[in-house]
């Protein structure tokens, strides 16, 4: 019995040291603001302290720097339809000119170091931030770890091969 229970009190105090340190913050919020968050928070069914958490998080992980690192906002008919002239070698070309140019500093600015896990973390970001549906997998393969990506952003596979 005393193994049992020292086992599943070290099972809670593993999930409790899991959880991110909180503090209480008092903010004064325009009422018509506090309204729309609340709205929203009922229509994903969530609290509004999970959302404002969410903002908070989008802001500091991709709004308050993807600009300064070269991202801009584009809707997703107009990129679907310019990438579907462009001949699939080209949409290669374009994607490589991307990466070997502007990947590193972008990953560096946002992330704050250039690793595959600071390279797949901006990927990450992005997907969340776009909204897309998308599965992570991380296996091993031939002793390293594999990471795939199936995202559903409905774009046609031109836009699969650019990505």
């Amino acid at each position: 019995m005393i193994g049992k229970s020292s086992s599943t009190s070290e099972k809670r105090l593993t999930a409790a040291t899991r959880r991110e340190k909180t503090e209480s913050v008092t903010f004064r919020i325009e009422s018509r603001v506090l309204k729309k968050l609340r709205r929203e928070a009922q229509q994903k069914d969530i609290s509004t302290n999970m959302l404002v958490n969410k903002s908070i998080k989008d802001h500091l992980n991709w709004h308050s720097t993807a600009a300064k690192a070269g991202f801009i906002s584009l809707r997703r008919p107009f990129v679907s339809r310019l990438i579907k002239y462009l001949p699939e070698q080209e949409i290669i070309s374009l994607a490589e000119y991307v990466a070997k140019t502007t990947n590193k500093d972008s990953v560096l600015l946002m992330k704050n170091e250039y690793t595959i896990k600071s390279a797949l973390d901006l990927l990450e970001s992005w997907i969340k931030i776009s909204d897309f549906p998308y599965r992570h997998a991380e296996e091993m393969y031939d002793d390293q770890n594999k990471h795939s990506y199936v995202i559903q952003h409905d774009m046609g596979i031109k836009a699969s091969i650019y990505l």
